[in-house]
């Protein structure tokens, strides 16, 4: 019996010991043989330039006549000549007979609508039709239709339960006629050009494309100072050229890679373009034509680049932020420290070790580009490996070979 204890004993103490020898051996080789890893992810990396400037356009300011005035056209507009622009309204009583004259119309029409929509079912129909154009004409900033789409919506919508009082449709008509031959204090201001309206008058319209040469920072800077005096009494202005300008200021890198472009396009006889990805006040990637790269100063250039495109989304804008775009790549993101180098016959050749299960496979990368403290690499179904987005690449492990048991 005592020869029993004595073996259960030992054996006690044997696989005490070597509970704590695995413990110790494992702490050990934690420590001396750490692993770290990180997960391939998606990244497209682009080569980009800073440009900060002004939109220059070919403008006339449109002078007011000292009365009080109702704007026709809406923001961004496209007006022809002689099309209404404004109202203008000699007096209180003008104004006041004007807003008569509109609260008529719009009931006068809303009773027609309603001999036209005698059931339920075609008011619903019509108020359907009403919200889609109310819709349609918020986009296209349709500001004069506004107020009859939305009386006659909420007539629809707000009556199809209700009976409909009896209206005496030709007695508003003979109302609305007497006010209309007493409007003599009333005109319309027709556009005395054609071109593109902006209600924002903002002190620069005097800067035109004829400014545009020769242009240093310096110089760009003293067209557009702080504090700017914009005129007074005006309806707004009219932009009579499709063609608009951005005149920005880059430092000498990026002007050097966008001479370059100017000079590949001469030689190939094309016009030179840049794609801008506008930001901040104006969100929108344009392709736009290099007009002219200035000359260096203090490590400054002024680049103008011109667009006959999106003229109606500028109108109200002149001081713009954009990032010049160059190459581009898209590919995966690798910590540099997980890319290993080794020469061969076609030179330096680049791999990384991913974690498959519990061991170290190479998988051999090309590199598409850097990125701060990262490689952006080629995903492997364009090169046939097996790195993929998500795959788990070793970032950090001791004495690492092809087939090596690292564990987790």
């Amino acid at each position: 019996m005592r020869r029993s204890d004595f073996l259960m004993k030992l054996m006690s103490v044997i696989l005490l010991v070597g509970i704590v020898v695995y413990i110790a051996v494992y702490i050990y080789d934690k420590t001396e043989n750490p692993l770290k890893t990180t997960v391939a992810v998606r990244y497209t990396a682009e080569e980009s330039g800073d440009a900060d400037g002004y939109i220059i356009r070919t403008e006339d300011v449109l002078d007011g006549d000292g009365a009080t005035v109702t704007l026709m056209a809406s923001e961004g507009e496209k007006l022809a000549t002689g099309q209404a622009l404004a109202v203008s309204y000699e007096g209180d009583a003008a104004l006041q007979r004007a807003s008569q004259i509109r609260a008529l119309q719009l009931q006068i029409s809303a009773a027609e609508a309603d001999a036209d929509n005698a059931t339920a079912e075609k008011k619903a129909v019509s108020a359907d039709d009403s919200v889609l154009a109310l819709s349609s004409a918020v986009q296209h900033g349709s500001l004069e239709a506004l107020p009859s789409l939305t009386y006659n919506i909420e007539n629809l919508i707000f009556t199809q339960s209700v009976k409909a009082p009896d209206i005496d449709l030709n007695a508003l008509k003979d109302e609305l006629n007497g006010l209309l031959a007493q409007n003599t204090d009333t005109r319309t201001i027709p556009a005395p050009v054609s071109g593109i309206f902006s209600a924002v008058v903002d002190g620069y319209e005097s800067v035109g494309p004829d400014a545009l040469q020769n242009l240093t920072p310096s110089s760009l800077e003293a067209l557009f100072p702080p504090e700017p005096k914009p005129a007074e009494d005006v309806l707004g202005k009219l932009i009579t050229n499709i063609a608009w300008y951005y005149a920005a200021i880059v430092d000498q890198s990026t002007a050097e890679k966008l001479r370059a472009i100017v000079d590949q396009a001469a030689a190939d006889k094309k016009a030179a373009a840049a794609d801008l990805q506008f930001t901040k006040t104006y969100n929108a990637k344009l392709t736009m034509k290099i007009e002219s790269v200035g000359a260096d100063e203090n490590g400054k250039s002024v680049v103008v680049f011109s667009s006959k495109a999106n003229l109606s989304d500028t109108t109200a804008l002149r001081k713009l932020t954009a990032q010049v775009l160059f190459d581009s790549c898209s590919g995966l993101l690798v910590p540099k420290e997980a890319v290993y180098t080794e020469e061969s016959d076609d030179g330096d050749k680049a791999y990384v070790y991913l974690l498959t299960g519990l061991q170290a496979e190479r998988v051999d990368v090309t590199i598409l580009a850097e990125n701060g403290d990262s490689y952006v690499v080629q995903d492997g179904a364009e090169n046939n490996t097996v790195l993929r987005e998500g795959c788990d690449i070793i970032v950090k492990a001791k004495d690492l070979y092809n087939g090596k048991v690292v564990g987790r």
